[in-house]
């Protein structure tokens, strides 16, 4: 009993899945060239540790309220959600070129037909209507294309575009990071410019004071002009730098409101609050576990995996590609004065398209991307060394500023012990009023300096916090 041949519609429509998933194609990714440390980022214990919130180790309410409300209104934001969303559904777009398109079509028509012969007398009696131009008809019916991903073209092009909306959510969780930190750094710049305002103050206070008694002793002929000229320079200066540090705090003050959505006018009250306790510095992590965390770094990695696809899809266009089309309806065509003619059917078809001679274009798209590849590689290579070094300078500079602040602080102590003596002494005599307003204005100047260093300490605490890859998590919206 011989065997019953296939069908030419079960060739067609089998030939193609038969085929699939054969591309011939598989692109390494290019090795990164940096080297990633094998040791903690500091002389501390290794670990995880959780910086999703780390604004909140402050202990500073107005601080966690202004960081959540730019989190939640800030533009920047706004705009990288969208830019999410519609990464998001170019992936759908991408994923659809997997499976067939099917569509209904129907129609209606209706004419006249002018026949150029005339009618026969005798065809006129048996059909009366036989002259009458009016016809109609109609067409319905489903018709499918499909493109079998035959050699992986439109897979690759699904897994670029996975990697590419991935690489749009890195891009919002690093908005977040950015925001929360550029917030922290804002409100504890402006709360360290407040304190240099208050001492600045009683600089000009104690200047006063001590010009108002060498005018007296001037007067009494114990001092001389030139002292007193001295002072009024030292009241001026003082003067002069007071209204740049005001415009330095508003400034501060303008962009919390301006990282939280809100117009330079409503810019938040920060009265009362102008001192902050600093945290200690994160406990250390393997620098691998530290890359994980920042965004920049994951999106990198995801721009590199997306020229590889694509790389994988210009290489594919060198292969054939197949097409199926069916098409199924139900029709009548009727001319008036004869009889309608309706019917059902369909229609298979298999296509394939070979690229025979594109001068080039093909092996240049290849090449091409080829080349973003590398690129992709580089620049997540530059990443990885940008993060590392963010790192090592953010940790080096807290841990220096560290010994700044103690030393500045024990320094801060002396003034003010030896202001405190001077005080004693002139109550009992035995120094002048000039000694004692001296003195103070050491000690104002000690803390001047301790205040500088603190915030710079806070800040560097905040970039330490930005560094480690702190303000995001994966749940982020």
């Amino acid at each position: 009993m011989s065997a019953r041949p296939l069908p030419l519609r079960a060739v067609v429509l089998t030939l193609p899945v038969l085929l699939a998933a054969c591309s011939p194609f598989h692109t390494d990714i290019p090795p990164s060239h940096v080297t990633i440390p094998a040791g903690t980022v500091a002389e501390a214990s290794a670990g995880t540790v959780d910086l999703t919130h780390w604004w909140t180790d402050w202990h500073d309410p107005l601080l966690t309220q202004l960081v959540e409300e730019a989190l939640t209104a800030n533009p920047e934001l706004r705009q990288a959600r969208d830019r999410v969303a519609q990464a998001r559904a170019y992936t759908k777009i991408a994923k659809s070129t997997l499976y067939p398109t099917i569509g209904a079509t129907g129609d209606i028509t209706g004419g006249g037909m002018n026949w150029r012969q005339a009618t026969p007398p005798l065809a006129n009696s048996v059909a009366p209507n036989l002259g009458d131009p009016m016809t109609d008809g109609h067409l319905a019916g489903v018709g499918i294309a499909w493109e079998p991903d035959v050699f992986g073209r439109n897979t690759a092009t699904l897994k670029a575009s996975r990697a590419v909306e991935l690489s749009a959510q890195d891009m919002l969780h690093a908005t977040h990071m950015t925001i929360a930190a550029d917030v922290a750094a804002s409100y504890l710049s402006a709360l360290g410019t407040a304190q240099r305002i208050a001492l600045l103050d009683r600089s000009e206070q104690t200047l006063q004071s001590l010009l108002n008694y060498a005018t007296a002793r001037f007067e009494a002929g114990q001092t001389n002009q030139a002292d007193l000229e001295s002072i009024r320079a030292q009241i001026e200066a003082l003067r002069g730098n007071r209204p740049v540090l005001v415009a330095t705090y508003d400034t501060f003050r303008r962009r919390l409101a301006i990282l939280a959505g809100r117009t330079p006018d409503n810019a938040p009250d920060l009265s009362g609050h102008d001192t902050f306790s600093i945290p200690a510095p994160p406990r250390a992590m393997l620098p691998s576990t530290i890359l994980n965390n920042r965004p920049d770094v994951l999106l990198r990695r995801h721009m590199v995996e997306a020229a590889a696809q694509r790389l994988v899809g210009a290489k594919t266009e060198l292969l054939p590609r197949f097409g199926l089309e069916f098409f199924g309806g139900d029709g009548r065509l009727r001319f008036d004065g004869i009889p309608g003619l309706s019917g059902s059917g369909g229609l298979a078809a298999l296509t394939a398209t070979l690229p025979i001679f594109t001068a080039g274009r093909i092996h240049a798209q290849i090449a091409q991307a080829d080349s973003r590849l590398d690129e992709a590689v580089a620049a997540y290579d530059q990443t990885l060394l940008t993060a590392l070094a963010e790192i090592q300078d953010a940790s080096e500079q807290r841990a220096q500023l560290d010994t700044s602040a103690d030393t500045l602080s024990t320094r801060a102590n002396t003034a003010r012990k030896a202001a405190e003596m001077s005080h004693g002494l002139f109550e009992g005599g035995q120094v002048t009023l000039q000694d004692v307003l001296s003195a103070r204005l050491r000690l104002i100047e000690a803390q001047d300096e301790l205040v500088k260093t603190q915030t710079a300490r806070a800040l560097s605490t905040v970039r330490l916090a930005r560094a480690l890859g702190g303000g995001w998590s994966a749940q982020t919206p």
